[in-house]
């Protein structure tokens, strides 16, 4: 039996050595003890959460590690928000937004006032 294991083993070792089982690539980056809140499923509480290639890869109760830490315990980390009515199409009124966590603002009611106006002042932009 340990002269079988033995000649098992070897091949084993240098498949895994040699890269034969694919290791996946380290996270990107890790938000650290936020506060993981996400309306659709409900899930609510303290995670360290992994982002590999601008996606979620790793949500875990322990530390992890990645390239990059940001420290946000006392922070809430959710989806972005929708804002369904704002009146500001300034710059400053999507920098406060931003700060709030809506990543798409939409005017439904009225819409621009010069349509060709607000469009040549984003021109490039």
């Amino acid at each position: 039996m340990t002269r079988c294991l033995r000649r098992l083993g070897l091949p084993l070792i240098l498949l895994v050595s040699a890269g034969g089982l694919a290791a996946e690539p380290p996270i990107d980056l890790v938000l650290a003890g936020g506060r993981v809140i996400d309306p659709e499923s409900g899930h609510d509480s303290v995670r360290w959460l992994g982002v590999r290639e601008g996606r979620i890869a790793a949500l875990s109760e322990t530390p992890i590690a990645g390239s990059e830490v940001v420290d946000v315990s006392g922070l809430v980390v959710a989806p972005g928000f929708i804002d369904l009515h704002i009146h500001g199409q300034e710059p400053r009124s999507y920098d406060f937004l931003a700060r709030d966590g809506v990543t798409t603002a939409l005017e439904l009611e009225a819409g621009v006032h010069r349509v060709a106006d607000f469009l040549e002042r984003r021109e490039g932009g």
